[in-house]
């Protein structure tokens, strides 16, 4: 899938953000899910190749992905 990331490599970054999320789903409250996500984003954000991992459009992504509304 594509998480709106400029690469395959952050892709698939942010992909394994969003498959230990929906693990972590079975197990906690969305919200909790949620905060997780964006947490990881923001540690990944912080690596220069892939700091557009904040960016709404990434952000959205992976709401969509992991909370589904």
């Amino acid at each position: 899938m594509d998480y709106a990331m400029f690469s395959k490599a952050g892709n698939d970054k942010v992909a394994e953000i969003v498959t230990k999320g929906l693990d972590l789903k079975a197990k906690y409250d969305v919200e909790t899910v949620w905060d997780w996500a964006m947490d990881a984003l923001e540690r990944l954000a912080r690596i220069p190749e892939f700091e557009e991992a904040t960016d709404t459009a990434v952000r959205e992504a992976v709401y969509q992905s992991v909370v589904g509304e």
